[in-house]
């Protein structure tokens, strides 16, 4: 009964688990625990509550009877552009919530399962509609789910290993605006002059009465699921500890769907010409099927040490995530569309799109503390340095990271078969400039003077940011 009753309060907390994004680490969530969380997640040596499937999988080795434990972290996230030239600009991706679920059994005295949910791998940004940046990203979101099953063998009195599957389901959300000023003046054009050769023959200067500012607005939603696999290693002889953990490398081939929003009142009002031009612009932005190859769960190691003296345990860590697997890639579009030869045939909807990351491999020290008052209260607080994976050579608005460090406290309080968990967290991100590359917009005529058709990475500013995470995780031992 007892064993039933777990598993529909698991069925519960996965149903409740949705995915959201957070700015983070490149797009990684480390804060899966509450109790690893207060101790800047310094926490693969000694890993010794249901949040191991996170850190340290090889800690469930150590558990006993069954285990469920649920938590909630809280992001508020403060993210701003700073330009002397175009002035300030706030990412509204503000409040977040992040929730993971774990379970574990130990149904032979060295054999132990366990299964968790959580979503490692997220990133949102939301900005402005006429933020400066709006060429490059509009708004961004990747929600990676990830479905563990684990099993760990207790090898000996004093040490474990754990063997992990992962089941990711991955979703990439991507919208920018594309300006599409040419087409609708061009069209205006048309319209003043009856259709005719006479007058301003295209393109047309900007003090016309013709001329007619326009967007569209590009949104491409992919997703895919693909399987990985960790491993763990524990080795704990009091008062030491030793930890090693390794996740792989997954690559998703996503498919999914690009649209374009154009505006019908300056691009469609249907027909031809007479010279044989058509007046439909919007039929140049046909929905498209789409195609994405990304390794968006990148490879990780991380090693940790731990001192337990009671009542006092200290752990230090240090990760390495192979952040360099998001180089280049392209995302390829099924119906390509191009102008007529008479307006030089460029192309409107390109039969693919570059997304250069150039990302580098980074490294993090964690360093946690935990200070027992009594059986059941515990205090515990961390630091952290976070090395950033964006270059500043292709720093963008969709993902404008950079170094961080930060700060946290907690408190835990245990009784024999419940306890609960929390920590809020400080994270400060370095100030950082854009990249100075500049993105070429389809515009769907030529590139001219008249016609902006380049747009700068804006930059002449700063982006820096802080988050203020808080979270409270629920444990139950049957």
């Amino acid at each position: 009964m007892k064993r039933s009753m777990v598993w529909l309060v698991l069925l519960g907390a996965v149903l409740l688990l949705v995915p959201f994004g957070v700015f983070a680490s490149g797009v990684s969530v480390y804060e899966q625990g509450s109790k690893a969380s207060a101790q800047a997640g310094a926490w693969v040596a000694r890993s010794d509550d249901p949040t191991a499937l996170a850190y340290n999988p090889a800690g469930i080795a150590f558990l006993k009877g069954m285990n469920l434990s649920f938590n909630m972290t809280y992001i508020n996230a403060d993210v701003k552009y700073e330009s002397p030239t175009v002035g300030n600009w706030k990412d509204n991706k503000e409040n977040i919530f992040v929730p993971s679920v774990f379970f574990t059994w130990a149904f032979k005295d060295n054999v132990s399962f366990g299964f968790s949910v959580t979503a490692p791998y997220d990133l949102a940004t939301d900005w402005n509609d006429h933020f400066p940046g709006r060429w490059f990203s509009r708004k961004s979101q990747i929600t990676t789910i990830d479905y563990h099953p684990v099993v760990a063998f207790k090898i000996g009195e004093h040490s474990s290993l754990s063997l992990g599957l992962d089941y990711y389901d991955s979703q990439i959300i991507l919208t920018r605006n594309q300006d599409t000023t040419a087409l609708s003046t061009a069209y205006n054009g048309y319209v003043a002059w009856n259709w005719t050769p006479t007058g301003f023959p295209p393109p047309y200067p900007a003090a016309i009465p013709t001329y007619s500012s326009s967007e569209a607005f590009v949104a491409t939603d992919v997703r895919d699921q693909e399987l990985g696999f960790d491993i763990g290693w524990l080795i704990k002889n009091d008062p030491w500890s030793f930890g090693l953990t390794y996740r792989s490398k997954v690559t998703f081939d996503y498919k999914g769907h690009t649209w374009f929003y154009t505006d019908p009142s300056r691009l469609a009002p249907g027909g031809l010409n007479p010279l044989g031009l058509p007046t439909d612009w919007t039929t140049f932005f046909p929905g498209q099927d789409t195609k994405l190859t990304l390794a968006t769960v990148p490879a990780m190691a991380v090693m940790g040490v731990a001192w337990n003296g009671n009542p006092l345990a200290v752990e230090l860590d240090v990760q390495w995530t192979q952040w360099s697997s998001w180089g280049r890639t392209n995302a390829n579009f099924s119906n390509p569309t191009n102008l007529p030869a008479l307006l030089g045939g460029s192309a409107v909807v390109p039969a693919s799109e570059p997304f250069i990351f150039d990302w580098n491999d980074t490294w993090a020290a964690r360093l946690g503390f935990a200070y027992k008052l009594n059986d059941r209260i515990e205090l515990r607080w961390g630091v952290l340095y976070d090395q950033a994976p964006v270059p500043d050579s292709t720093r963008s608005p969709f993902l404008p990271d950079s170094d961080r460090w930060s700060v946290q406290v907690g408190m835990g309080y245990n009784r024999e078969h419940w306890g609960f968990d929390w920590y809020v967290m400080y994270l400060d991100f370095q100030s950082a400039s854009p990249s100075p590359v500049t993105y070429t917009n389809e515009t769907g005529l030529p590139a001219l003077p008249t016609y902006v058709s380049t747009y700068s990475a804006l930059n002449d500013g700063t982006y820096h940011g802080t988050s203020y995470l808080a979270g409270i995780q629920f444990n139950y031992k049957f």
